[in-house]
Order: structure tokens, then sequence, then C-alpha cells
């Protein structure tokens, strides 16, 4: 079905592009990761991986409209994803509208080819080959591979507010955001 990955220390959503048709049968391509653009979770990366053609673009609007109980589908008991805020931290949903988290690991992954890429990326460090070998290695997986930067707070702010924020937080001294 899928392979998503998320590598925290570069801030990077990794992914597979086979759309899934529910059986062997390749149908094309799709977009499993996206950047949530409204909403409180605005900004955030949220990678989706299901069986059920049409369930994981529901999923993404029920997370852009505030992930209320009650607009929670059942259908959704196929879902398997994953969330990163916008200051790093990861949320693992699981055939749930609860998510597990924020979970701790430099490399997560999700997805039918998720423990082929994280065996790779232990053997190589590489995030990009993990997915490859993934795709290699598991016939529901293909290609093209995707990716989404995390857009952190500060990454829009010059350079210069950047540097001084980072001294900030390294001396340990003021309460920069």
């Amino acid at each position: 079905m899928s392979v998503i990955a998320y590598n925290r220390e570069r801030k990077l959503m990794i992914a597979d592009s086979r759309a899934f048709s529910g059986s062997p049968h390749p149908i094309g391509t799709k977009m499993k990761i996206h950047e949530i653009t409204e909403g409180k979770c605005k900004g955030a990366l949220l990678g989706v991986t299901t069986s059920s053609p049409g369930m994981g673009e529901a999923f993404k609007e029920w997370v852009t409209e505030g992930m209320s109980k009650e607009a929670f589908d059942p259908g959704f008991s196929d879902v398997d994803a994953l969330l990163v805020k916008r200051d790093n931290s990861v949320y693992h949903f699981a055939s749930s509208r609860f998510p597990s988290g924020p979970l701790v690991g430099d490399f997560l992954t999700i997805g039918s080819g998720a423990e082929y890429a994280l065996g790779a990326y232990k053997a190589c460090g590489d995030p990009f080959r993990a997915v490859e070998v993934a795709i290699e290695c598991d016939p529901c997986c293909g290609p093209p591979i995707v990716s989404m930067q995390l857009r952190t707070p500060d990454a829009n702010q010059p350079p210069t507010i950047r540097r001084v924020i980072r001294l900030l937080r390294n001396s340990g001294g003021g309460t920069a955001t």
C-alpha cells in the first residue's frame, strides 16, 4: 500500500506515490503526504496510508477541519497516519481518532513498507535510500518518491534573526521563540 517516513533531524517527510486500488493492479500515482494549510494544525505535515480508496483524502480533511470527535468517520479504522506539528512533534494515528505521541525517534515509518524502510535506514542512514529499498522490497509501494520539508516557526525569518534566536537558545538566555 505505502511507505511513509519522517526524518526528525532533517524535518523531512518522504513517501512513495503508488496509488492503491484495493488489488495488486496499479492505477497510477498520488500524493500521500500533505502540508495542512488551515485550521489548528496549519503548517503541519500529514502522511496517510490506507487500503480504502479515498479514505486518505477524507482523513486529511478531518485533520484540517480540527479533528472533532463528532466528525470522525468510522471508516478511518483503516487509516495509519503520521502528523508532524510545526514544533517537530510527531503523532501516530493507528485506526483511531486518538493519536499516540509525541513520539520519540529520529526516523519514523508507517505503511506496508515501513519495516523495510526502517531497516534500510538503520543500515545506511539515508532517508531517501530507505524509501527506495522499501519500494524495491514491497510490491505494494512504487515510485516516484516525493518529499516535503516541515516549515518550522522561525523558517520564514531573515537569516540574521534566526542566528540571534539560535544563539539565545544555545546560551540559555532570553525567551526567544
